[in-house]
């Protein structure tokens, strides 16, 4: 199938998807009284107990805020999820007073310069100002907030993929033991760039990689069931003999593929810690589902995955065990979905009725030009 008619496909699955309510809609005609707004739902204790992949449910449901029909085909053809390939203990990642500095873009000499002139003198900049936070094996954790909160920085620190010319001070700890320089072994890291030979197919690049990964400690036979189960995970059956593609060169896989294919290729190891930079960046919301549920699934087998995110849907966020909300480069919040709108309640920012609470929180952080001060007021009254 042509790029042309793939694009042409997923946007006509998004459009039945919306028109015949096939996810949560606060539109239920079997329900006996409306539906209450989200910020009386975490009230719920049945709902509070439940896993997070169960918070969306039949319509049998009281609340209809949270209603999970049957899911499309494509979707239903996600596999049951992986089978371990060796016993890992489980992983829990904590971090201390994490600080992180950027050097001043200006050079001693133009400091000098500018000072004598009078004009103003560019100092290092707070990038992190001293977050902290814990995630324990089986949570599935989002760092979100708005442009420069610090998610980026957060994350390379995490992953001990420092960049240049930040003065970093960092307690990172993996089970109670400081964080060592190569974490490899325990960890994958998903990336938002997407980096492949175009020139192999997906089962040849997967197989390239178990090579690598898994190396003599399995068989060739061994290997190649893992990479039949990865691709059966993730739904890459049907285009596993496709060539991958180089943009404006040979035509390959779609956006969504590629996205499926790099997650793929960090589980193929089954590491019990994962990290995924911006993992539903540039997918539609059929796709984005997917990946998520994948992780969601990931995670009900006791993996401990931290990842950013930026504006999930409602079906996607209400899947997320904790939210890591950074705003100015300090923490926010930290804690469990149900907690976050009574936090949000004690400074007078209520959650309204209907509305995604990903972008309600994010849009609290944010700074906006005509509002500025206005926005840093609020920001330091839920800093405080």
């Amino acid at each position: 199938m042509s790029t042309r008619k793939q694009r042409a496909r997923e946007a006509e699955i998004a459009i039945n998807m919306r028109q015949s309510n096939q996810f949560r809609t606060n539109e239920t005609p079997n329900l006996p009284e409306p539906p209450p707004p989200y910020n009386e739902v975490f009230n719920d204790y049945e709902y509070v107990t439940e896993r997070p992949s169960q918070r969306l449910r039949s319509q049998n449901n009281n609340n209809g805020d949270f209603v999970k029909p049957e899911l499309p085909e494509f979707l239903q053809n996600m596999g049951p999820g992986l089978s371990p390939l060796k016993e890992n203990p489980p992983v829990t990642l904590s971090w201390y007073d994490v600080r992180a500095t950027a050097s001043a873009k200006q050079s001693f000499i133009k400091q000098k310069i500018n000072k004598c002139l009078g004009k103003e003198i560019q100092g290092p900049k707070e990038l992190l100002k001293g977050v902290s936070g814990i995630v324990k094996s089986g949570e599935m954790c989002a760092i979100m907030g708005a442009s420069g909160a610090g998610k980026t920085t957060l994350m390379n620190i995490l992953t001990h993929r420092r960049p240049g010319k930040l003065r970093i001070s960092a307690d990172v700890r993996i089970n109670g033991e400081k964080m060592k320089k190569d974490i490899s072994g325990v960890s994958g890291f998903v990336q938002q760039e997407e980096l492949f030979i175009g020139s192999l197919t997906v089962r040849e690049h997967l197989r390239f990689h178990s090579m690598l990964r898994l190396g003599k400690e399995f068989t060739k036979d061994e290997r190649n069931n893992r990479v039949n189960e990865v691709l059966q995970f993730l739904n890459l059956t049907k285009s596993e003999n496709t060539t991958i593609g180089i943009p404006g060169i040979v035509k390959g896989l779609s956006g969504g593929e590629k996205r499926r294919l790099t997650f793929a290729t960090e589980i193929l190891s089954d590491p019990p810690l994962l990290f995924c930079d911006e993992p539903t960046s540039g997918l539609d919301s059929s796709m984005a589902f997917i990946i998520v549920q994948a992780m969601r699934k990931l995670t009900d087998q006791g993996k401990t995955i931290i990842f950013t995110i930026h504006q999930p849907s409602s079906e996607i966020f209400f899947l997320f065990d904790k939210l890591y909300l950074l705003a100015e480069g300090q923490l926010a919040y930290f804690g469990s979905l149900e907690k976050a709108p009574a936090f949000f309640r004690q400074f007078d920012l209520e959650i309204p009725r209907n509305y995604n609470p990903a972008d309600f929180y994010i849009q609290q952080l944010a700074i906006y030009p005509k509002t500025r001060e206005q926005n840093l007021a609020q920001i330091d009254q839920i800093l405080k």
